[in-house]
C-alpha cells in the first residue's frame, strides 16, 4: 500500500448479536498510519454520524438528527504524533428481532469516508 493512502476508517459495535432494548456502543476510528499529516476539514462542529438501517433499508435511528451543531469551520489533524482519533456513540432504543446495518459516517469534507456492518437483535 503507497504511504499516501495509508488512512481510513474502522467501524465497531461492542457486539455482533444483541438481545432486544440492550444497548448498542458504536465506535468510529478514523486513522492515518502513514508518514505524512493529513487535515481533514469541516463545514460545521460535526465530526462523524451513525445510523441503523432495518433490513429493508429504512432508517430506525440517525445519532445527528435534532442534534444542533455549531456553524463554523474545524478541522481534524491526523500523522505520526497524532495517528487516530475515536468516535462512540450509544443507540438506546429498543430494536425489533431481525438483522440491522450500522453505518459510521465521517463527514470531512473533501474526504468523507462511511463505512457499514450489520448485526443481530434477537
Amino acid at each position: 500500500m503507497d504511504q499516501k493512502t495509508q488512512y481510513g476508517i474502522l467501524l465497531s459495535t461492542d457486539n455482533v448479536v444483541y438481545q432486544s432494548g440492550k444497548i448498542i456502543t458504536i465506535k468510529l476510528k478514523v486513522f492515518n498510519y502513514s508518514a505524512e499529516t493529513i487535515n481533514f476539514y469541516f463545514n460545521s462542529s460535526q465530526r462523524y454520524d451513525f445510523i441503523i438501517e432495518n433490513d429493508e433499508g429504512n432508517e430506525i435511528w440517525c445519532w445527528s438528527e435534532g442534534r444542533i451543531f455549531a456553524q463554523m469551520l474545524g478541522e481534524e489533524i491526523l500523522g505520526p504524533s497524532n495517528p487516530e482519533v475515536i468516535y462512540t456513540a450509544e443507540y438506546k432504543g429498543k430494536l425489533s428481532p431481525g438483522y440491522y446495518k450500522v453505518t459510521g459516517i465521517f463527514v470531512a469534507q473533501e474526504k468523507p469516508m462511511s463505512g457499514s456492518i450489520v448485526i443481530e437483535v434477537k
